[in-house]
């Protein structure tokens, strides 16, 4: 039985998984496609996520599904999306993890297609100095094994890609889901734009270090960036006032 507790705490993530979800269709991280999931506050093998085929611009709490770590509907009407198992696939293997979003970002995306690493050159990409891996099966990723063939060309870091296809971001915290996509396509961009001038010029191991200790002497990113998106969102009419 999921407690009194566990109940508040569903409702506050069902609120923050529509938030995250509106502001990254706002940022063109999602589309008519892409999802985003969270554990069920109060259970070890029941998620929160979308349903298949309503609008990731018109998501309500309400329309959240439950599903198990099996894909299987344990809460709604509606069909969950057709690769669950993205999401199911990871938390199986990463319990650690509360959130996850595939997502299908055209530049992020971009790196998949050409001979060249997805390289850290803002200083937000220090979480991913080694760049991203790339998952090598361009397919939508439907049953059981795939999502457990993600999940292992994902490991232990925060992202990777897939080939042809998007992105998968974890985190534990819904903040820092929707900072690690808005960041990894943001740096996606420099990269870009970077090679049009001339020749990238990445973050060495040495500047890596340095980043990483002068974010961490902070931490208070993730909730400021939150903060500003959200007021962004109501100014646009993307979430209530």
């Amino acid at each position: 039985m999921i407690d009194s507790q566990a109940d508040t705490d569903a409702d506050r993530v069902r609120a923050d998984l529509v938030t995250c979800t509106s502001l990254l269709v706002f940022k063109g991280v999602l589309d008519y496609s892409g999802h985003l999931s969270a554990r069920v506050p109060g259970t070890d093998d029941r998620i929160f996520i979308q349903p298949r085929d309503a609008s990731r611009a018109a998501l309500r709490p309400e329309d959240l599904l439950v599903v198990d770590l099996d894909g299987n509907l344990v809460e709604g009407e509606l069909p969950p999306p057709a690769e669950t198992a993205i999401h199911t696939g990871v938390y199986r293997a990463r319990p650690e993890v509360a959130f996850i979003c595939h997502g299908h970002p055209t530049l992020s995306t971009t790196f998949t297609m050409v001979d060249h690493p997805f390289l850290p050159m803002r200083h937000f990409a220090y979480k991913f100095p080694d760049g991203l891996a790339v998952h090598p099966d361009p397919t939508h990723i439907r049953s059981r094994e795939q999502g457990d063939a993600v999940a292992k060309t994902l490991g232990d870091a925060g992202a990777c890609l897939l080939r042809s296809h998007g992105t998968v971001v974890v985190a534990n915290r819904i903040q820092e889901l929707l900072m690690d996509c808005l960041d990894l396509e943001e740096n996606a961009r420099t990269l870009l734009i970077a090679r049009q001038l001339g020749t990238p010029l990445p973050l060495t191991p040495e500047e890596i270090v340095q980043v990483a200790e002068s974010y961490d002497r902070g931490g208070h990113r993730p909730g400021k960036l939150w903060d500003h998106y959200v007021h962004l969102g109501r100014r646009a009419g993307v979430l209530a006032a």
